[in-house]
Formats: structure tokens, C-alpha cells, sequence
């Protein structure tokens, strides 16, 4: 490699040369040779997936390159059953509530968001770890340790004068996957989750259409905005001030309510049927004013704006007749001014919101799209499918970018095939946390393509 003769630039001309000495230059940096014999020796493995006849003929090959975190999954955490959905403390990142199928735990995951890479878990070794059906994780727990606690796990400990015995809903130890456990509530099916954009406070919504409001480590719950006996929750969301939250349901309506309640069981200050058949998604334009939801029509009408300063008779802006047996997630990006939606049949639609008109379509998977996350910076997006796949695609151009096959998928033949990946969220530092049917929560850290090794801006 380090023969002045072998280089990528064959070309006889002078205008050559300098990248020439550029190439010799840093060949033989220490700094860079793991990464240039990565990359000039090592196989790279390809993860392309459906739709398989048509990204075969894609120019840009989608590989997850052997030599960045992106490469591998961490399992953040480990259930027997499904992981339902999640929320990640907007007040501090390094805590995550997720919810199975029989209780909602609150983690502190900042041991395992700062621990070094040996520690992150390769594809092989998560498909073993995945057959073992039988073990249940949930009783995997140790005591914690001093040297644990440096982690930044000291809220998790109770005040001297007060016996953990006596308060059974405080965690205890720690996870199989070293995230500290900060409380378990017991909560069954809860569906649906959402965090404050400021605050320490987050929402669940449940199968049984309850809706409550908690604070991170407080044992009781603040609010009940909605009762047992409703319609399933299908999404919910807070705005994004925090003084406005908002619940779809599977009878096709969205509710809206203040945030600041003092009433035991508060009623909703808006409330309309947007789908004939059910909302699956919905998203905050503006404050609360302007609203967009996703669903299922009669009329195919499966996307929709509405205005709720006006009357219900006229508060449809506009409806965009799109995704045959209906929209299934939606996603919001406020600098291009842009919708994304998901369908049933597994395509992605972009709408301009200002124009109301569709932009571009195109087939994301091969089966439901039942999750879609949308980048801070609204560079990139990315989807989940019923079969478990996860990709991350370009929202300008939309190629796509990476791609993560069986992320979520069932193992085993005796479960549901059909649930896949459940929820994505994409966090900052390139961060991308989901959950889904084979009972993990995992988290990937995407690579940056204009990102530079530490130490090469100096060495330059």
C-alpha cells in the first residue's frame, strides 16, 4: 500500500499529481492505516433488502460498512415479549421508558450510551442471543454496585431515611444489558408513548384507550386524560411547547388538550372525526391551529390538513387521496415545509404543504410501514416495516442511505409476524433508537459523512 506506484490514481496526467501526494501522505499516517486496510482489504458486507428487484438496479449500493458503530446494534434493553414503544427524556437523554406487553419501565441508560465499543453487539451474535425464546429477561436483574453508580445512577437510590422495601414501584439493580432500573410501573398494554419537549413529564396511551401523564420517577400519576373504555390510542403527541397534547384513536378521531390540567378527569377542548375508519398519525403544523393526520378513509382520502380555529364543518384545508387501505404513519418537516406518510402497501409519499400537492412516491418496503422518524437537521428519515426491516433514506432526493434487514423480526414461529418494527426515533449525534416485535430496544449510531477522525484536522 505503500509503494509509490500503487495508488487509486492512474492517470499519467500532471493534474493528478496532487492527489498523488495527498494519497502517499496519508497512507502512512498511524493515525489512518486501520482505516485504509478496512477498506482496501476487508469485504464489505452488503445489506441491501426488498424491494429486492427493484434496489438491485439501484447505482448506489447499500452496505453497513464493517469499521463504524453504525455497523452494529446495541441492545439497550431485552424483553421476552414485545417491546411496544418507547420515549426518551427530553430533559436528559440518558433516560428511557419503554413499554411491554405487561409494565412500563424507566431506565437510566447512561452507562450503556457512554460505554466503549467492544461492548456494542454484532448482527451474529444478536441472532443467537434473539433464539432464546424461552429466557425471560425481565427477572434478570443484579445488585447494583458502587462502581455502577458512577453512571450517574445516584437518583435511583432512595433517601437514607427511607427503606426501599416500603416502596415497591422503585426499581432495583440493574437490566441484563447494564441500564440502571429507575421504576417499574405496573401498566398493561400500553401501545403508545410521547415525551415533553421541556419538561420532565411523558404520556402513555393504552390499548384500553387510557391516557395518563407521569413524571419521570414519581410513583403516581400527574393527570388521566382520558379513561379505560375509550377507543385503542393509535398516537399521541405533545406540541411542540408543551402546553397542548394530542390523541388518535382507532375510531378515526383526534383530541386535543391542554396540558396544564388540575381536574381529575379533564375533557378535551377539540375533538373531530378526521377518518372515516381510524387516524393512525397525526402532527402539530403550527401550535395546535394547524394539524395534518394520516388514516383510513372510505373515500381514500387518507391524509388530510385540517384548521381547527374554525368550525368542524370547515376545518378540512385539504385531503390528499393517497395510500390504498390507508396511511399508516406521518411525519412533519417544518424547514422544507414537508409531509412524509407511510402506507399499508409499504410506499413513502412527500407532500408540499404549501403547493398541497405530492411530490414524489416510491415503494420503501415490501410490506406495512408501521414506523418513520424523521432526522432533527431533516436530512434523512427513516422507516420500519411489518417484516422488521429498518432503512434510512435522503429526504432530499430520497436514496436511500442505509439499510438494516430482520432489525426488529420475529424469531419464532409460534408469535405474531406481522408487528415488525413498532417505533424509530432518531436522536442527536446521529443516534437511532427502536423497538419492535422481538422484544429489544436497540440503538444504532449512524456514521457522518463529513465527520473527520480526532486528530486529523491537527495532523493536516
Amino acid at each position: 500500500m505503500v509503494d509509490p506506484e500503487n495508488t487509486p490514481f492512474k492517470s499519467k496526467d500532471y493534474s493528478a499529481l496532487p492527489a498523488k501526494r495527498l494519497w502517499h501522505f496519508l497512507v502512512k499516517q498511524e493515525l489512518l492505516q486501520d482505516t485504509f486496510l478496512r477498506y482496501t482489504f476487508a469485504k464489505k458486507r452488503k445489506q441491501s433488502e426488498s424491494v429486492e428487484d427493484r434496489e438491485e438496479q439501484v447505482t448506489q449500493q447499500v452496505e453497513a460498512e464493517l469499521g463504524y458503530p453504525g455497523g452494529k446494534a446495541k441492545i439497550i434493553h431485552k424483553e421476552s415479549d414485545m417491546i411496544m414503544a418507547f420515549a426518551i427524556n427530553k430533559a436528559n437523554i440518558n433516560e428511557i421508558v419503554l413499554a411491554s406487553t405487561h409494565d412500563v419501565q424507566e431506565l437510566d441508560v447512561s452507562a450503556l450510551l457512554a460505554a466503549q465499543s467492544y461492548i456494542w453487539i454484532g448482527e451474529e451474535y444478536d441472532r443467537e442471543s434473539k433464539s432464546s425464546d424461552d429466557v425471560d429477561f425481565r427477572g434478570s436483574t443484579t445488585t447494583l454496585t458502587q462502581s455502577t453508580a458512577s453512571f450517574g445512577m445516584a437518583q435511583m437510590q432512595a433517601p437514607p431515611s427511607v427503606s426501599t422495601s416500603s416502596m415497591p414501584w422503585l426499581g432495583s439493580g440493574q437490566t441484563s444489558t447494564g441500564a440502571g432500573i429507575l421504576i417499574k410501573r405496573n401498566l398493561n398494554n400500553v401501545k403508545r408513548m410521547a415525551s415533553h419537549p421541556v419538561h420532565q413529564y411523558y404520556l402513555t396511551g393504552a390499548q384500553d384507550g387510557s391516557v395518563r401523564m407521569f413524571e419521570w420517577t414519581r410513583p403516581q400519576q400527574l393527570v388521566c386524560f382520558r379513561q379505560a373504555g375509550n377507543a385503542r390510542v393509535t398516537r399521541m403527541y405533545f406540541n411542540s411547547q408543551g402546553n397542548k397534547c394530542g390523541v388518535a384513536d382507532g375510531e378515526g378521531f383526534l383530541s386535543v388538550w391542554q396540558v396544564n390540567q388540575t381536574a381529575t378527569n379533564p375533557k378535551p377542548y377539540l375533538s373531530w372525526q378526521c377518518h372515516s375508519k381510524t387516524t393512525s398519525d397525526f402532527a402539530f403544523i403550527t401550535s395546535s391551529s394547524l394539524v395534518a393526520t394520516s388514516g383510513q378513509s372510505s373515500d381514500n382520502r387518507n391524509v388530510c390538513l385540517w384548521d381547527t380555529l374554525v368550525s368542524p364543518a370547515n376545518s378540512l384545508i385539504h385531503a390528499f387521496a393517497c395510500h390504498d387501505n390507508g396511511a399508516t404513519v406521518l411525519q412533519y418537516a417544518p424547514k422544507h415545509q414537508l409531509l412524509i406518510s407511510g402506507g399499508r402497501k409499504g410506499y413513502i409519499s412527500i407532500f408540499d404543504i404549501r403547493q398541497r400537492q405530492v411530490l414524489h412516491s416510491f415503494q420503501a418496503h415490501d410490506s406495512a410501514i408501521k414506523a418513520l422518524s424523521l432526522d432533527a437537521s431533516e436530512e434523512c428519515f427513516s422507516t420500519g416495516s411489518a417484516e422488521g426491516n429498518m432503512k434510512v433514506w435522503r429526504l432530499t432526493g430520497y436514496g436511500l442511505i442505509h439499510s438494516f434487514k430482520h432489525e426488529h423480526a420475529k424469531q419464532s414461529l409460534f408469535r405474531n409476524l406481522s408487528a415488525g418494527v413498532m417505533q424509530i426515533e432518531m436522536a442527536p449525534s446521529n443516534r437511532i433508537f427502536s423497538c419492535g416485535a422481538d422484544g429489544t430496544l436497540k440503538m444504532r449510531v449512524l456514521p457522518n459523512t463529513f465527520s473527520l477522525p480526532s486528530g486529523l484536522c491537527d495532523m493536516l
